[in-house]
């Protein structure tokens, strides 16, 4: 894969992922990390790929409300594995939902509230994109 990958460039900086946060100059955001690489080789699973699954609703709610973990990574892409989806669907299912009611229904509103935000800004760009006669930028990734 050396060479193949393509890194964001900041206006400031070398290439890089993304990955550092502001607070700590040595720090990487895990789960950021692994999403950006998982990206680069065709492992982040999809929606559609998750919806798919035997048991839709828990791939879905593990992948969006859990924890960055290997398993979720090979469900589809080169290093794909069926025991993946029986783990993603058993095991890690089971610790997002020892977290307790009160925890996971503050991860949802906060995941619906952030979808309800990025439906808006999009609504709202291309009303203006109509009004200016121009491109929608929202398809731009970073």
């Amino acid at each position: 894969m050396k060479g193949r990958t393509k890194k964001l460039t900041k206006k400031t900086g070398p290439p890089s992922y993304m990955v550092l946060g502001q607070k700590y100059r040595y720090g990487v955001d895990y789960g950021n990390y692994m999403h950006r690489v998982a990206e680069e080789i065709d492992a982040a699973p999809t929606l559609t790929t998750l919806a798919k699954s035997r048991h839709p609703i828990k791939a879905l709610y593990t992948y969006c409300i859990g924890q960055s973990m290997i398993s979720l990574f090979r469900l589809q892409g080169p290093y794909q594995s069926e025991l993946c989806w029986e783990v993603v669907t058993g095991e890690l299912w089971k610790v997002c939902l020892k977290r307790g009611l009160l925890e996971n229904c503050g991860l949802l509103f906060m995941t619906w509230l952030s979808l309800l935000m990025n439906v808006t800004a999009c609504v709202l760009e291309c009303v203006w994109c109509i009004i200016t006669f121009r491109k929608p930028k929202f398809f731009i990734r970073y």
